[in-house]
């Protein structure tokens, strides 16, 4: 009889139990993935812009005006001077959601880029400088893409075709390439242009007219609602040039512009801007409309300097100026002149350049600490051309929604007079040590000090006489105040 094996069941034994049978809950904690990282998986969602990329074929570098209809592999590096979308009625999958169209500028001329995406995020912004690789160039079609200032066009679609590309210049920008306006020759004034209040009194008729004007204010986004149901994001920004103001209206994709933007030091030339003339002139931008970002031309740098020593006169609250005048040679000097308001006066009349320190003897007649406290506007400074009031050391802008740090507000103290003269309400410029030296405390301690407190070091101080160390400013550092480094009192 041949030898018998065993079965398999006879390895396990059979366990009776007279409790019913349970059933099996399954661990949730250990999931199981798909096989994909997370970096891998956003890699494919939310796909980087510049991410390495190698041409697959060898692209001719050219200028702008050098470009030629008919497919060619070429590659041409401009900046970003007017963007829109435009959205894409297609369902299908595979499809399109959209297209960003870019005006792009170098020193020689323009052309319209036809940017299509599907997934991926383009944060694009006027003023950007970019590269653009095409296989091929195209005649505008009259009627859709047609402009007398950029007559070619290309369309790219960097995450359906590896042949075109597009590399945006974040770290790489010297902002030095590409910023000479068209037209523009070193000494000769730029056909078109014309100040902001003959543009306002019927310059808008004239074909190609352009505007320089700098940033005074830049406003909050608002999110609007079309008659499409989409919706749009808008910020109003106010400029200005030395003759009017007018308010900048930017829409969609061209919000994000405004970010890097700085009041009374970013200079704008529009080209061709959208007008609407009501109380206010409002300026838009159409398809036809140039931005030059900070251009490279002698009137955009004498704007600037007339807007920045314009912020330091109509400043709120200006800084201390800091490393303008040695303040440890005034405090060890054995020469120590003391001067009356009308000496000062006198002397700053007649020789306005020279910077000179020196001290003063004066009655303080009024201080503002409970009506400021009272008003929530211990505090203040400007951020994006607007004024920030808080009993806090801190406040977050509403316009770029950022924290920013607040000073003293200067109209806490009110005006000082000797047996000559008085001085203005809120015009001394007073550093961090000399608010300390006045009110014996720093600014988280006045900001955090009961109304009891700050009542009493109010009446304490009031028609106090004490002695104002002070310095004047010349030349072009100089900011049209006394600068006051110290307070004895």
């Amino acid at each position: 009889m041949p030898p018998q094996f065993p079965s398999i069941q006879s390895f396990f034994q059979s366990t009776k139990s007279s409790s019913p049978p349970q059933k099996t809950i399954k661990s949730t904690s250990a999931q199981v993935g798909d096989g994909f990282t997370t970096e891998e998986v956003n890699a494919i969602l939310s796909p980087s812009v510049n991410q390495f990329w190698t041409p697959p074929k060898e692209y001719e570098e050219l200028e702008i005006s050098a470009l030629q209809t008919g497919p060619r592999c070429v590659t041409f590096m401009g900046r970003v001077v007017n963007l829109f979308d435009q959205t894409s009625s297609s369902k299908m999958a595979q499809a399109a959601k959209g297209c960003i169209k870019l005006m792009v500028r170098d020193d020689t001329g323009a052309t319209m880029v036809k940017l299509w995406y599907a997934n991926m995020q383009y944060q694009l912004r006027l003023g950007h400088l970019v590269t653009i690789w095409t296989p091929h160039i195209s005649n505008s079609e009259a009627g859709s893409l047609a402009l007398p200032t950029a007559p070619l066009y290309t369309s790219i679609f960097p995450e359906r075709d590896r042949c075109c590309h597009i590399m945006i210049h974040e770290n790489s920008d010297d902002g030095i390439l590409c910023k000479t306006p068209l037209g523009y020759r070193d000494g000769h004034e730029l056909t078109g242009l014309m100040t902001l209040n003959n543009f306002i009194q019927g310059g808008y008729d004239v074909s190609d007219s352009r505007i320089l004007v700098c940033v005074k204010s830049i406003g909050a986004r608002k999110k609007l609602n079309n008659k499409k149901g989409t919706t749009l994001e808008l910020v109003n920004v106010i400029v200005f040039d030395d003759t009017a103001e007018a308010t900048l209206t930017l829409w969609g994709s061209a919000v994000n512009s405004v970010s890097p933007w700085q009041v009374s030091s970013t200079v704008l030339l529009i080209s061709n801007p959208g007008w609407r003339i009501e109380r206010r002139a409002w300026i838009s931008l159409t398809a036809n409309t140039y931005v030059d970002l900070d251009p490279s031309m002698t009137d955009a740098e004498w704007l600037r300097a007339f807007a920045q020593r314009l912020t330091k006169r109509d400043h709120i609250n200006p800084p201390f100026p800091e490393g303008a005048f040695d303040i440890e040679a005034a405090k060890t000097s054995p020469i120590r002149v003391l001067y009356t308001l009308a000496e000062v006066d006198e002397f700053i009349r007649a020789a306005p350049g020279e910077t000179f320190t020196g001290y003063l003897s004066t009655i303080i007649m009024e201080l503002n600490i409970m009506s400021l406290h009272r008003r929530n506007m211990l505090m203040c400074t400007e951020c994006c051309g607007v004024p920030l009031y808080a009993n806090a050391t801190t406040a977050t802008c509403k316009q770029c929604e950022r924290p920013v740090p607040l000073s003293t507000n200067p109209r806490l103290l009110g005006p000082l007079v000797d047996e000559t003269a008085t001085t203005a309400a809120g015009k001394l410029i007073l550093s961090p040590t000399a608010w300390a030296q006045l009110l014996g405390r720093s600014p988280e301690q006045l900001v955090n000090s009961s109304a009891e407190v700050l009542r009493y070091l109010e009446a304490r101080l009031l028609f106090l006489r004490v002695t104002v160390c002070f310095a004047w400013v010349g030349g072009a550092e100089g900011m049209g105040r006394l600068c006051v480094w110290g307070v004895r009192v």
